[in-house]
């Protein structure tokens, strides 16, 4: 993200290729910057999705987090997503000729 921007939400995609079907629980995120929205089920061979929004203004430092998402089904699983926030500065005009 460049400076000045503002943080527009991000799309999270899980896909089952799995034959079981899955009960989605989003069980840690950095609650300070994120409000979160997912899907409840990820059925077999379909995608589910997660929102993640942000609250307020990013600091802009940036920060490493991280997205816990817990599948629950016939078997369990639980997946840990990198959530990387990064600012970098604008690109430089073009000298006029």
């Amino acid at each position: 993200m460049l400076q000045g921007q503002k943080p527009q939400e991000k799309k999270l995609s899980l896909k089952n290729l799995d034959v079981l079907e899955y009960k989605i629980s989003v069980v840690d995120y950095p609650h300070e910057f994120f409000k979160v929205k997912a899907d409840k089920k990820l059925k077999p061979g379909k995608s589910a999705e997660i929102k993640l929004k942000p609250i307020k203004e990013l600091p802009a430092e940036g920060f490493k987090k991280v997205l816990t998402i817990d599948l629950q089904g016939k078997e369990n699983t639980r997946v840990t997503v990198p959530v990387i926030y990064a600012v970098g500065a604008p690109p430089a005009s073009s000298p006029k000729k």
